[in-house]
């Protein structure tokens, strides 16, 4: 096991996941709506598979799968939470 592919590996999986909280239509980070409009889960695609392509040689085939698809888990279940954070914090300012 490098973590000299390990860091960036699992980077690329968190800007990955939070590219797709951002391309969701009811995600509460932007005020302004969805990033980007048009085409939104590929930005998040390129980072996840170059998060995964990372990860293979460095952990094997199954083990690699395994923190993938947790890095990923995780991002997608706590980017709704610091959303509503943020949007309950916009709206409590003056």
């Amino acid at each position: 096991m490098n973590p000299w592919w390990l860091v960036p590996a699992v980077l690329f999986g968190i800007a990955g996941g939070v590219l797709f909280y951002l391309a969701s239509p009811q995600q509460q980070w932007r005020a302004a709506g969805p990033w980007p409009s048009r085409r939104g889960a590929w930005p998040g695609s390129v980072c996840a598979l170059a998060s995964l392509a990372l990860l293979w040689p460095a952990l094997g085939p199954v083990e690699a799968a395994a923190l993938w698809l947790t890095v990923l888990m995780l991002v997608a279940t706590l980017a709704p939470f610091l959303g509503a954070w943020r949007a309950r914090s916009r709206r409590a300012k003056p």
